[in-house]
């Protein structure tokens, strides 16, 4: 009976300790890390860029991907106003989505994702990208 109790003190010990290493180890985005943002389509990374730019956000953006520690990849969409939107409700801005998400290049662990979904956007990709780049910087803030 005393030896299962140190056996299991033991192996309790053993799986504290491992827990302990694995969340250290795991990569965490933090200020003035080195992100490369990815050609995406439509040129979203162009509004991204200046987005981050324009809030401030804490992280040093690099031109190629061998100086990067992180990676941000993503996608847009634009569907502009139709007839009926424009006629019946008098709205003449377009619906915006957009989806980034911010991987770890070591170990491609993916830290950081966000979606936004714009159903009026007056300024079209620009506003989707300064939505991705403020909730970057909150995520950085609450770290």
């Amino acid at each position: 009976m005393f030896r299962k109790r140190i056996v299991l003190l033991v192996l309790m010990g053993f799986a504290i300790s491992f827990h302990s290493l694995d969340a250290q180890t795991k990569p965490a985005l933090k200020a003035g890390a080195k992100v490369f943002i990815a050609p995406m389509p439509d040129g979203f990374d162009s509004f991204l860029k200046s987005a981050m730019e324009k809030k401030k956000v804490s992280l040093t953006i690099v031109e190629s991907r061998e100086k990067a520690d992180f990676e941000i990849t993503g996608s847009s969409e634009t569907q502009k106003a139709g007839a009926a939107k424009k006629i019946i409700r008098l709205n003449w801005h377009s619906a915006e989505q957009a989806s980034i998400s911010i991987s770890d290049l070591k170990s491609g662990e993916v830290v950081f994702a966000y979606s936004v979904n714009k159903e009026s956007s007056a300024h079209g990709k620009q506003s989707t990208a300064e939505a991705c780049a403020k909730h970057i910087k909150e995520s950085l803030q609450k770290k």
